[in-house]
């Protein structure tokens, strides 16, 4: 493989940008969490092959179009399948809609159209041929899964076709009246048939879990959702399948 040439491309889209090796590589990680702060520094002293998901992420973090990546290192005495082989999982883009609170029940609260944006997933699945969204979670009361300003992707338990299923982190939603509340939580349905949503965090504050209705009310909650406004009603109204988790500064100690 060209190493040298897929370089030589990087770092005239570097000095482009005015970013450092590891500037890239740290914008590359907020696409992907896999990518090290050495991607590329270990290609230049090692030599190291890239992998694909990998080398997707810097493209897409150097507004590189992947393929002309992939041309630069099928160079040369580059095997003719290197292409193929290069070539990460398809991606494809959805929509971050609303933030959701890892706490205590909140306002549910949808961002406005104008600042709505998007980020990119995998195209393939158990879930993909549903519609998704994205939701930024607020609060520490599961930060040990996923801290504040990680963005999760969900689908709707209306589209999956089924309930949710104990160990599960589920989008929890209630109506009093006219308001709508939204929690993040882990789902359980005890032995009693008691529906419990866990928070893991190292908050000391957040270790208990919120005690919902037996599950046989649950499900008549969920089968008359949306149509009565004279009371309480709860919903586990979504599946987390995956997240996005924004990479800054920690704590050295």
């Amino acid at each position: 493989m060209s190493i040298s040439d897929l370089l030589s491309v990087i770092d005239e889209r570097l000095t482009a940008l005015g970013l450092s090796d590891r500037k890239a590589c740290l914008l590359a990680r907020e696409i992907n969490p896999k990518v090290g702060v050495d991607f590329i520094r270990d290609m230049r002293r090692r030599h190291h092959d890239p992998k694909a998901e990998k080398l997707a992420a810097l493209a897409q973090a150097l507004n590189i179009p992947l393929p002309q990546l992939v041309a630069a290192l099928s160079r040369n005495d580059a095997p003719n399948d290197v292409s193929e082989h290069l070539m990460p999982a398809p991606v494809e883009p959805i929509e971050v809609r609303g933030y959701v609170q890892g706490g205590a029940w909140r306002s549910a609260l949808e961002i406005p159209d104008t600042d709505r944006y998007q980020i990119m997933v995998p195209a393939k699945g158990p879930y993909t041929h549903l519609p998704r969204y994205g939701l930024e979670v607020r609060g520490e009361s599961m930060n040990k899964l996923f801290p504040n300003g990680t963005v999760v992707e969900v689908v709707n338990f209306s589209d999956i076709g089924r309930a949710p299923e104990t160990g599960e982190c589920v989008v929890a939603i209630r109506r009093d009246g006219p308001d709508m509340e939204a929690t993040l939580k882990l789902y359980q349905c005890a032995d009693d048939g008691t529906i419990l949503l866990w928070p893991k965090s190292t908050d000391p504050n957040w270790q208990q879990p919120i005690r919902l209705c037996h599950m046989q009310d649950g499900e008549r909650h969920y089968r008359d959702f949306g149509d009565r406004s004279d009371g309480a009603d709860t919903q586990t109204l979504a599946l987390v399948i995956g997240a996005h988790l924004p990479i800054g500064k920690f704590s050295i100690t």
